[in-house]
């Protein structure tokens, strides 16, 4: 019996060709708590985009900020920051944002 591996994905393959992303997960949806910036301490070391695992800071071009698509709420962002311009705040704060 010849059992076809059916692609979950239209970019899966053996190899990749630098043009598409290969995969892309939405994690946004795990996190209890998400990072807030708090601007006007952020002196843009890049501590936070450096350390957080899953990479989801956008440069802003003055500061980091999460991208919260992918963001799973670790809170590391908030821990390596030497100035403490981030706070995790519980996503029960957010829930009337639409």
């Amino acid at each position: 019996m010849v059992v076809k591996h059916k692609a979950i994905f239209k970019t899966e393959s053996p190899w990749s060709n630098g043009k598409g992303v290969l995969l892309k997960l939405d994690t946004g949806s795990w996190r209890t708590e998400r990072p807030v910036l708090d601007v006007s301490k952020c002196n843009y070391c890049g501590l936070c985009a450096l350390y957080c695992p899953p990479q989801c800071m956008f440069d802003r071009g003055d500061h980091f900020e999460a991208n919260l698509a992918f963001c799973k709420g670790c809170g590391i962002c908030a821990k390596e920051c030497p100035r403490g311009a981030y706070k995790m705040v519980p996503e029960g704060e957010f829930a009337n944002e639409g």
